[in-house]
């Protein structure tokens, strides 16, 4: 009855990590698909006003999960007061979900992940950091490139195809805005995101 036991559990688990890669391979068509369309100009977002502080949030309770099984924070500090622009709720809680995936699957250790809002010449600014394990200079010119993917060498727990970079910087352009990042190898990324207001 322990063989059995043991099977069933074992059983289980690949069942587990099955239904895991087909979701994430879902999400990867999904984004093709969407980037697609988005290089077709086929796809018009439906934008309405709304607080990016609220898209934030919705991000952050949406990797709540990923976050707590890397023992990982985020601190939070929105010091924009004039935060409502015209956008899709959706799509930019994608981008931020994107971002923030990224930052706990490049952390080294523990991930420690700011995001920071500020208003500044009728602009918001949106920056959003760690302490990962940062990005090359070679590298930083290509990272919004479709299907690129940072060399990574023998580290086989960073899944992905490389389109995620490349809808982020899609779904910001379609919104009207910027994203840059400065980077450094062993201390970190820091993203930022600027849109009119």
């Amino acid at each position: 009855t322990d063989e059995i036991k043991s099977d069933k559990k074992m059983k289980s688990r690949y069942l587990s990590v099955i239904d895991e890669e087909n979701k994430r391979m879902n999400k990867q068509v999904e984004n093709v698909l969407k980037i697609s369309q988005l290089d077709s100009s086929k796809l018009s977002l439906i934008k309405k006003d709304i607080d990016v502080h609220s898209v934030m949030h919705e991000a952050n309770k949406r990797i709540s999960l990923l976050l707590k099984t890397n023992n990982g924070k985020i601190n939070l500090d929105f010091k924009a007061e004039n935060s409502i622009i015209k956008l899709s709720f959706e799509e930019l809680t994608k981008v931020f979900v994107n971002l923030l995936e990224n930052s706990i699957k490049y952390s080294t250790k523990n991930p420690e992940i700011s995001i920071k809002t500020r208003n500044y010449n009728n602009k918001l600014e949106i920056v959003l950091s760690d302490k990962g394990m940062g990005i090359s200079n070679k590298v930083k010119s290509k990272i919004f490139d479709k299907f690129y993917r940072i060399p990574q060498g023998n580290i086989h727990n960073v899944k992905g195809h490389g389109l995620g970079l490349s809808f982020v910087k899609k779904i910001i352009d379609l919104h009207n805005g910027t994203i840059s990042v400065d980077s450094e190898l062993g201390v970190g990324s820091s993203f930022k995101i600027i849109f009119d207001i």
